[in-house]
């Protein structure tokens, strides 16, 4: 007897052929999906290169920002925004020093974004400083030093020739001086920067009386309204800690409702910090356990379901469907679940939340409460030869005292710098990058700024900023 090949309509017709057929075109358009809607998630195994890092509303701010600035400089326009009032509730430093770039230096941008589109009644809420933390003489290495010092549009303009003491002011530029320029020794530079960020938060306790210290470097961009929406989440913040289940901080014990008291608001994060905790390998994240425990109960409900089936139902469930389906198509769809990536997927919930994870310190805004302490913290790990990175050494002073670390999402800062003050790789700045950032909508962030004023300063107010126009010069 000769054995005839199968048809075509003959290997369609067994039902195993079917639905594997049907599970590779459920993938195919899944990962079609994936490359249109989850490219811009580093920790996705449909990120690309080529378009992750792309600007959205970065490019719509950056524009906002710059035209701010040079209409604020040009038309002097400090006398409409004004300036912080004796009693502010922020005092905010940005932290800058020369990067060897073509056009703009990044804290321009930075600081236009800070002011660009701000309410009067917020400016006076936000004592705002710019420290150019060059050495020995910033206002000749630093190429924006001149134009921002006489601009009249902050608070206060200082470097250490401006404010250190006068006993120890040549020895310790000298020693700065040491540190920046010893390239070849990472902890050198480490030193000035952890310096650097203790002195900025120490000179807010020193001049302001204000409750909260926001340190951001100098090449971030501000999303519209993020004074407001801030102080509205530092509000949240503070009835948090009133819940009477928290308790007096202890070392270690930071799980969120623990502590009563907090260290620092995060405005900005990356999404490869808010991941799962494994890989894309099909056994991170125990995919394979997770495989198993859902394919075995998963097989017992079909051959459960097929024997009570009508048997021209029931065949459809034989023993190479439920091979596909639960072999194949249970672990395949798990794993595809974890490597397409939790910020692609889900995202981070909006509100205010205590978490412990984190990356980097580009715009952190700090409890006075603790803030004395974490400068003197980080003063003494200056002084050692190895003292540590400075977005490192909050997160270990705030678990040494069980104070609480607090994110507020959406983040409302994006890390814009490509060219790095401290010698990281390009490639490697770029990727310290928020996606979510990208995503706000510029309309419904002036909706939603309008609101704030307005719930944090009254009808007059978001009257007043009406009346300011888009570009807060105007």
């Amino acid at each position: 007897m000769i054995c005839q090949p199968r048809s075509a309509n003959d290997a369609l017709s067994q039902p195993g052929i079917r639905a594997l057929l049907l599970l590779v075109t459920l993938v195919s358009l899944y990962f079609l999906y994936g490359s249109l809607y989850f490219y811009r998630d580093p920790l996705s195994i449909f990120f690309s290169e080529e378009h992750g890092f792309d600007k959205f509303y970065s490019a719509t701010r950056q524009f906002e920002a710059d035209q701010f600035l040079d209409s604020a400089i040009a038309s002097s326009a400090q006398w409409q925004l004004g300036k912080a009032n004796a009693d502010p509730q922020i005092c905010a430093v940005f932290i800058t020093v020369w990067r060897d770039m073509v056009g703009r230096q990044y804290i321009d941008t930075a600081l236009g974004s800070f002011l660009a589109n701000m309410s009067r009644a917020e400016r006076e809420t936000v004592h705002l400083k710019l420290f150019f933390a060059d050495v020995p003489n910033p206002d000749t290495q630093h190429k924006s030093y001149t134009k921002l010092a006489t601009a009249d549009i902050v608070d206060e303009v200082f470097t250490y020739n401006s404010t250190l003491p006068s006993q120890q002011k040549e020895s310790k530029i000298h020693e700065l001086t040491l540190f920046a320029k010893d390239r070849q020794n990472k902890h050198a530079l480490e030193r000035k920067t952890v310096y650097d960020y203790a002195y900025a938060l120490d000179r807010c306790l020193q001049t302001t009386d204000a409750p909260y210290i926001a340190i951001l470097e100098g090449d971030i961009l501000l999303a519209d309204g993020w004074a407001a929406r801030t102080l509205r989440n530092l509000q949240i913040i503070e009835e948090m800690m009133k819940d009477p289940r928290r308790h007096d901080p202890k070392k270690g014990e930071i799980e969120p409702g623990v502590p009563n008291t907090w260290l620092y608001l995060r405005l900005f994060n990356q999404e490869r910090s808010y991941g799962w905790s494994g890989g894309p390998g099909f056994k991170s994240n125990n995919v394979h356990i997770i495989s198993v425990a859902v394919a075995i109960p998963l097989l017992l409900i079909l051959l459960l379901a097929r024997r009570q089936l009508p048997r021209h139902l029931g065949r459809h469930l034989d023993g190479w469907t439920l091979l596909v389906v639960c072999g194949v198509a249970v672990p395949l769809l798990i794993w595809l679940f974890y490597a397409s990536g939790k910020a692609a997927l889900i995202g981070a919930p909006p509100g205010v939340h205590e978490e412990w994870f984190g990356c980097c310190n580009q715009a952190l805004v700090y409890n006075r409460e603790h803030a004395k302490g974490l400068a003197n913290y980080m003063m003494t790990a200056s002084r050692r030869e190895s003292p540590g990175r400075s977005d490192m050494l909050p997160k270990q002073f705030a678990w040494d005292h069980g104070l609480a670390r607090i994110s507020a999402y959406p983040m409302l800062a994006q890390h814009a710098g490509r060219v790095s003050a401290i010698d990281t790789s390009n490639d490697e700045a770029k990727r310290v990058w928020s996606m979510a950032f990208e995503d706000f909508k510029p309309n419904k962030l002036a909706r939603d700024h309008v609101r704030d004023v307005r719930d944090l300063f009254g009808d007059e107010a978001a009257e007043q900023m009406r009346r300011q126009g888009p570009i807060s010069y105007v």
